[in-house]
């Protein structure tokens, strides 16, 4: 049995009302719903940079991955003083020294 394209997309588009309906929009409902996506990209941003140590496709000097490395560390150490503490000013960029 085919499907017309208009059906389909009639069909995703109610999945997708139901779905965002059905949301918790309280704040903690919008924590945890906002976390869970925040925290998973993180995580596969985190993996992404891990591949770079693959030395049979990447050269790189061991200063460069201890700047990655302290890096991450500098925003991972930033994010739990956040949650435990008053938020301080913050860079989001890096750049090889």
């Amino acid at each position: 049995m085919w499907i017309s394209s208009l059906e389909l997309f009639t069909n995703m588009h109610e999945v997708i009302n139901v779905a965002s309906e059905d949301r918790d929009r309280s704040p903690e409902g919008r924590f945890i719903y906002l976390a869970e996506k925040r925290v998973g990209k993180a995580l596969t941003a985190i993996n992404s940079v891990a591949k770079l140590s693959d030395r049979k496709n990447y050269s790189y000097t061991e200063d460069q991955a201890s700047q990655i490395i302290d890096n991450l560390e500098v925003a991972l150490a930033r994010l739990k003083r956040k949650f435990l503490e008053k938020p301080e000013n913050e860079s989001n960029e890096f750049k090889f020294r």
